[in-house]
């Protein structure tokens, strides 16, 4: 039987997976660098698939590197927040 999540672990899996985009794209902005709208709604629409993937499968995903939906979600939300700013600045 898989594990459910509590809610605080649903928000604490969303908020890392949200500050981590952010960090990562704070730091990229400093050095000058940029992601195209294009590349940005693609990431954006892995990290919704990789939740999808996870909130739907039945079978336990194990491994190091498994991330829960939650913390999928989170980094597809920033993705949209850094989208959004940069339409806003054009």
């Amino acid at each position: 039987m898989q594990h459910m999540p509590t809610k605080e672990e649903i928000e604490r899996d969303y908020h890392a997976g949200y500050t981590r985009v952010m960090r990562f794209a704070e730091q990229a902005h400093r050095q000058g660098w940029h992601l195209t709208e294009r590349q940005l709604v693609r990431e954006i629409t892995h990290r919704e698939r990789a939740a999808q993937i996870r909130e739907k499968s039945s079978l336990p995903i194990v491994g190091p590197d498994v991330q829960s939906a939650a913390w999928h979600h989170g980094q597809a939300d920033a993705l949209r927040t850094i989208l959004r700013e940069q339409r806003e600045k054009e």
